[in-house]
């Protein structure tokens, strides 16, 4: 489909108005947030022309979810938070059969009583009650190098209903403070749509818009490909870079209610835990304090394949992050019926290890029941710009991921949108000095995701046109052969619908307008 013959919803600084309403499955409700007031409201349309999706192009039972009652309104007393909640996955690896869990992470200032703080949670249905959780919140302080002091609680927000929709509301000393609706992770029998994109905190306009883009989609998660925030990754820069755009009380030009209400995954970036030590920045490395993702993945006995700390005194550092660091940067997850292995990609890392490629490999293999198996990395192994076009290291894992069938391998690191060829890789040199990986390349350029839409290899997507700076000087001034797809004049994020035969991908730039779609059936 060209660029030229669907048109989505368009957004620009002017008519954000309209977003209000569509974080209606789960904007926060703190303070006297209208978000969730207006159910009249009608829901811009997105477009796209999906199978089994409604005229406006959303996920099915979007309708349903929005005419849910609203939330009642809650007044969030001034300085309660440092940052309001938002939803992470936590270390739950693994889907559950019968009930589902997630955890809820908000930070406050230093000094709080933990015992001071309770979370209630009750199901969407007619006489739905609040129930406490049963778990114990947890609280990490941070007081590292320049950061403010401050303590992360979370929550485990456990025992939920698969695929349903929730309320949970957050108490101090009893009175409420905060409220908001999200969604337990669906099982392997339910259609899901995702988001991906990367290279994003930067605060810019583009930025800003993919937000808007991406609360409209209403998808069930979001996985940032890396580079979350610019450009060392510091805990200053996720205050002015991050929060305020992706967690803000209300839609408007400068920010959405997306993540109280929307499960956000991520792999990290050279910009979020290579930039930068903690002599020079001692702010650094807050990946490891914000995100709280499984803890699944290889054991890693040497700092060989760690995130560099610097020579500094690290303790403080290492008390905050906890069992955070490094495990927290190689992990796997399931959602519904798609197995995501998520890699550090950063330089350091060989993957040509015998241990570490034999997590790769022990993974994917104990995967094989999932419909879809998904990669996610930041550098990407195949890549026509000439910015980073040596940083071809990943490459060596890509005979595992023909092995294994996996169906697609998202990354960021490069700022715009290229979609590659079904292809095959066959190492044939060690990595060079400047990152490069000779071999052989095998393209499939028989499927064309419209007609043919039966790969025979994975497809490799760049997704990192989230916000930051783009790319646009093509390598030796042309497309490498590998790329079939390769859009670099606007910022843009992935919208991926999937169901057990069906995985239906579209780029969507920050202006709405639809850039590319492909299609890959079982």
């Amino acid at each position: 489909m060209s660029k030229e013959t669907v048109t989505v919803m368009r957004v620009s600084k002017l008519s954000l108005a309209g977003l209000i309403f569509m974080g209606a499955i789960g904007a926060g409700c703190a303070g006297t947030s209208p978000n969730l007031a207006t159910p009249q409201m009608q829901t811009p349309s997105l477009g796209g022309g999906l199978g089994g999706r409604s005229v406006a192009g959303l996920p099915p039972g979007a309708a349903a979810d929005a005419a849910l009652p609203p939330l009642e309104a809650i007044q969030t007393p001034e300085k309660t938070f440092v940052q309001p909640p938002y939803v992470q996955l936590g270390n739950r690896p693994a889907l559950g059969s019968k009930t589902e869990g997630l955890e809820l992470l908000w930070i406050v200032p230093a000094g709080a009583k933990l015992e001071e703080w309770s979370v209630e949670t009750r199901p969407t249905i007619a006489g739905g009650v609040w129930k406490k959780i049963a778990g114990k919140l947890g609280a990490k302080n941070i007081a590292v190098g320049v950061i403010e002091p401050q303590t992360v609680i979370n929550a485990p927000l456990d025992g939920l209903v698969p695929g349903k929709l929730f309320d949970y509301r957050i108490s101090k000393a009893d009175k409420p403070v905060f409220a908001a609706r999200t969604r337990a992770r669906k099982t392997a029998k339910e259609p899901q749509r995702f988001v991906v994109f990367g290279d994003c905190g930067q605060n810019t306009n583009g930025q800003k818009q993919v937000a808007a883009q991406t609360v409209a989609a209403k998808p069930d998660y979001v996985f940032i490909t890396g580079d979350i925030v610019y450009g060392k990754g510091l805990a200053s820069e996720y205050v002015k870079n991050y929060w305020p755009i992706y967690n803000a009380e209300t839609a408007t030009a400068e920010g959405v209610p997306l993540l109280r209400s929307t499960l956000t995954l991520a792999s990290p970036g050279n910009h979020d835990i290579r930039s930068s030590t903690l002599e020079k920045t001692p702010d650094a490395f807050s990946y490891f304090y914000y995100w709280s993702q499984p803890l699944n993945g290889p054991m890693i006995a040497s700092t060989k394949f760690t995130a560099p700390l610097g020579s500094t005194d690290t303790k403080a550092f290492l008390a905050a992050a906890g069992e955070h660091y490094p495990r927290m940067t190689n992990f796997s997850f399931d959602y519904g019926n798609a197995h995501w292995t998520v890699l550090d990609a950063n330089s350091y890392m060989d993957w040509t290890d015998a241990v570490l490629k034999q997590w790769v490999e022990s993974d994917l293999k104990a995967a094989q029941k999932a419909t879809w198996r998904f990669v996610a990395f930041h550098h990407p192994p195949f890549n026509s710009n000439k910015e980073h076009f040596n940083d071809q290291w990943m490459r060596v894992l890509a005979p595992l991921f023909e092995k294994y069938g996996v169906a697609v391998v998202w990354s960021g690191h490069v700022h715009d949108y290229q979609r590659s060829y079904p292809l095959t890789f066959l190492p044939e040199k060690p990595r060079g000095e400047k990152g490069d990986v000779a071999g052989k390349i095998t393209l499939d350029k028989v499927y064309d995701g419209v007609k043919n839409t039966k790969p025979t290899a994975p497809i490799y997507i760049v997704s990192g046109a989230g916000g930051a700076g783009l790319y646009k000087n093509i390598e030796k001034g042309k497309l490498q052969d590998f790329t079939a797809k390769y859009i670099d004049d606007t910022h843009s994020l992935t919208i991926v619908d999937l169901t057990d035969k069906k995985l239906v991908a579209r780029q969507v730039a920050a202006d709405g307008k639809e850039l590319d779609t492909w299609t890959i059936t079982k």
